[in-house]
């Protein structure tokens, strides 16, 4: 049996970029229909941390932090290095501020700009000290109704203790190891406690942040339009008529469902970082799996195949949202290494016990640095008792809050590699003894006079950004690795999602490999090669042009005009 729907738009993915584009096109008039493959929506977005970068956006004058449109695009400009066309940048810088004030007068989306969260590269021409890296303001989920146990739940990283999150302006007091910090965290836990009247019969805690607040917020949005969103229902492959995407097929509720969309498609249905095949074929800088990924499992690369299939072309393939991740054991949750590689009193050795990257730097550099320096499939992050005792270690507390005789044994033998002296650990991580005291007596060197003068660590301002406000000088991410005993967990080349996708045009259309574009079918989010290239201007840079973009669909398909979709002899691909 076979059915058939008719809209005016059809978005596949219900992540940021499908629900901004979703929000738009119903403003603009359009029937909209959004269709998600996963039981659950929000897709890696409502997992991530939920930033979104926006340059020049309205709230940096209050903060003090001058910024404009010349800025964003040099600074743009300067970090891609001619990957990314002059129009899309444009684009971006121009629209992503429309985007947002759109958004705020017509939609529960509300984003706070963070003065302190610099540019990854604040140093480069238009870069900044902060402010361009916003994040959605918490949310209670009980406005959700039904709708929040279907919401995609958060990275179990995200909640404190596993319990509930914070925002990313509370994170930086939340690690420093004062008494201050430690009363934040206490304080958090008796509004968490507060609250069990309100979470009780929900799935988990009612006030969401990061990933989960900005999904929530956009739902809810949708539900105040009425919007349709199909759950379980996977796109299968595109319809074409003369050459014009004019639907999908889809399975909905197991049933084979022909939609019909007469101003067109959006593809918004993520990235290939579950698809092992997709990773064998086009990552080529080395070894890459599927289970050092953090995004959503379902990304698969349906939405970019069934472009390909269309006759799109791709780009950027080879790359990723790069970040070092850890692994715990018997878990499937990989754990990112965002905070605890710049801390002091650690570093990152490869196999030949040798320094190889500044662990300091943005996440995209140092898996980068992993795979030039010889350091996949694993390398380690090394740490004294000191490190131990101040700060947390992927799903562990700091020592003060949870010493070593507290971990499980899964964590302690399996997770954490312990040696009671430098040499112990190195024999116990198959590293060469006297290579691994060499390297950190070289580290410890730089460590005493604040300069790293292989490597740079600390130099720039976002490397200090996670660094310890209790250790200011002479450099805030060194610190001699000297108190016994010493710790290593393993380190893998891990990914937020992919950037490889579907060549946009600055108006989101999809194009052919000879630059025309495909009547009818646009992209947005990890289905589309990243406007950012291989670089990562800052936090929010994968949120921020996925909503941009998602929004710029919409516009561009009322703009492009709608067709008759009366049935005919649709190909299908």
């Amino acid at each position: 049996m076979t059915t058939e729907h008719t809209v005016d738009y059809l978005v596949i993915g219900s992540g940021a970029a499908g629900m901004s584009a979703a929000l738009h096109a119903h403003e603009l008039g359009m029937q909209v229909l959004i269709v998600e493959a996963s039981p659950q929506y929000g897709g890696s977005s409502a997992i991530s941390g939920g930033m979104v970068w926006i340059p020049d956006n309205p709230q940096l004058p209050s903060r003090g932090i001058p910024d404009s449109r010349a800025d964003a695009t040099a600074y743009l400009t300067k970090i891609t290095a001619g990957a990314v066309s002059a129009e899309r940048i444009s684009a971006y810088v121009e629209h992503s501020v429309r985007m947002l004030a759109w958004m705020r007068a017509n939609t529960w989306l509300r984003l706070d700009a963070l003065e302190e969260y610099c540019d990854y590269y604040p140093e480069e021409p238009g870069g900044k000290r902060g402010g361009r890296s916003m994040e959605p303001e918490p949310f209670d989920a009980t406005r959700l109704g039904d709708q929040f146990a279907l919401l995609r739940p958060p990275h179990l990283q995200s909640q404190v203790l596993g319990k509930f999150g914070i925002t990313a302006r509370e994170v930086k007091g939340f690690l420093a190891p004062t008494w201050a910090g430690r009363f934040r965290v206490l304080w958090r836990i008796i509004q968490y406690a507060a609250r069990f009247w309100r979470r009780r019969g929900q799935p988990r805690d009612t006030k969401l942040h990061a990933g989960n607040a900005l999904i929530a917020r956009l739902r809810r949005s949708m539900m105040d339009r009425d919007l349709p969103l199909w759950l379980d229902s996977p796109a299968e492959d595109l319809l074409i008529e003369d050459g014009r995407v004019v639907g999908a097929r889809v399975l909905h509720d197991g049933i084979p469902t022909t939609v019909r969309a007469r101003f067109g498609v959006l593809l918004a249905a993520g990235g290939f970082e579950h698809n092992q095949a997709m990773r064998d074929e086009h990552h080529s800088l080395g070894p890459s799996r599927t289970e050092w990924n953090t995004g959503n499992p379902h990304n698969t690369g349906a939405g970019i195949l069934m472009g390909q299939s269309a006759g799109a072309a791709v780009d950027l393939m080879h790359e990723a949202w790069w970040t070092p991740i850890t692994r715990i054991p018997k878990s499937d949750v990989p754990f990112v290494l965002v905070v605890e590689k710049s801390l002091p009193g650690s570093l990152m050795v490869n196999r030949h016990a040798a320094r190889f990257t500044d662990e300091s730097a943005p996440y995209i550099d140092v898996v980068k640095g992993m795979y030039a320096g010889d350091a996949v499939p694993v390398c380690w992050l090394i740490f004294d008792a000191i490190y131990r005792h101040r700060y947390p270690v992927g799903p562990v507390a700091p020592g003060y809050a949870q010493p070593d005789h507290r971990i499980s044994r899964r964590l302690r033998e399996g997770f954490f590699t312990i040696g009671k002296t430098l040499d112990e650990l190195a024999t116990k991580l198959d590293l060469d003894p006297v290579a691994l005291a060499q390297t950190i007596e070289r580290y410890n060197g730089f460590a005493a006079t604040g300069i790293d003068e292989d490597f740079g660590r600390g130099t720039s301002l976002a490397g200090r950004y996670y660094a310890d406000p209790l250790i200011a000088k002479p450099n805030p991410c060194l610190r001699a690795l000297t108190a016994a005993p010493f710790y290593a967990i393993p380190v893998f080349p891990g990914e937020l999602g992919t950037k490889g996708g579907l060549v946009t045009d600055a108006q989101a259309r999809v194009l052919r490999p000879d630059g025309t574009a495909i009547a009818g079918l646009y992209a947005a989010g990890n289905t589309s090669a990243s406007m950012m290239g291989p670089t990562y201007p800052g936090a929010g840079g994968t949120i921020g042009p996925a909503l941009t973009f998602g929004f710029l669909s919409a516009e561009t398909a009322a703009g492009d005009g709608a067709v008759d979709t009366t049935p005919q002899e649709a190909a299908s691909a």
